[in-house]
């Protein structure tokens, strides 16, 4: 059987319209599983209790949040990556995203979605150390996880607010479908996803 060649590499800002209501609709739902599952306890615990919380328990946070993610719509526990991946594979053309009955191969480069998929990378790099039970090793690392899972929340934020941006300037360019013939992509619900506090100037540097 021949190989599925691979689709032509575009940016965000480049897919039609229908298909980034699409996307939009997929970030979205990943991103909300992300921040109300996915880093729950660590982005819920101010810099002072992180400093006066036991390393155990941290680690059992840590846990929770990384490796045992609630994913409730599928059933079942998985861990930050399989979660992420759900979303990703579509973007990156190893499993098709469906349009109606279509179904489509992307192959996304895009700034914006390569930093997420960087933070992504990072935090992998810790389930060694969270699977363990070496509590020295949890310490020399919990500072730069913390930072890095909050890290990652900005950067799903930002992700999300860039993909309505380009959203926004096709509709308001007229490359939007009539309004009846379009399903509406509701706007994200700012009371049940708090936006993440200002970094500052400096970490975001290091990002």
């Amino acid at each position: 059987m021949s190989e599925r060649p691979i689709a032509e590499a575009q940016t965000l800002a480049q897919l039609p319209f229908k298909i980034l209501e699409e996307v939009i609709r997929q970030l979205r739902s990943t991103r909300n599983d992300i921040i109300r599952y996915g880093v729950w306890n660590i982005r819920n615990v101010s810099d002072d209790e992180f400093n006066k919380t036991d390393d155990r328990k941290l680690l059992g946070y840590f846990r929770q949040d990384l490796l045992e993610t609630r994913f409730l719509s599928k059933g079942r526990r998985i861990d930050l990556i399989q979660l992420w991946k759900w979303f990703d594979d579509q973007m990156s053309g190893t499993e098709p995203l469906l349009i109606g009955e279509d179904e489509l191969f992307l192959n996304i480069q895009d700034k914006d979605l390569e930093k997420v998929r960087r933070r992504i990378e990072e935090i992998q790099s810790f389930f060694a150390t969270l699977r363990g039970d070496d509590l020295d090793a949890f310490r020399r690392v919990k500072y730069k996880l913390r930072r890095t899972v909050m890290r990652l929340t900005y950067d799903l934020h930002h992700l999300f607010k860039r993909l309505e941006k380009y959203r926004k300037n096709v509709m308001m360019s007229g490359g939007a479908p009539p309004y009846l013939e379009r399903e509406r992509v509701p706007l994200e619900a700012v009371a049940e996803i708090p936006e993440p506090p200002p970094m500052d100037e400096h970490e975001e540097a290091e990002a």
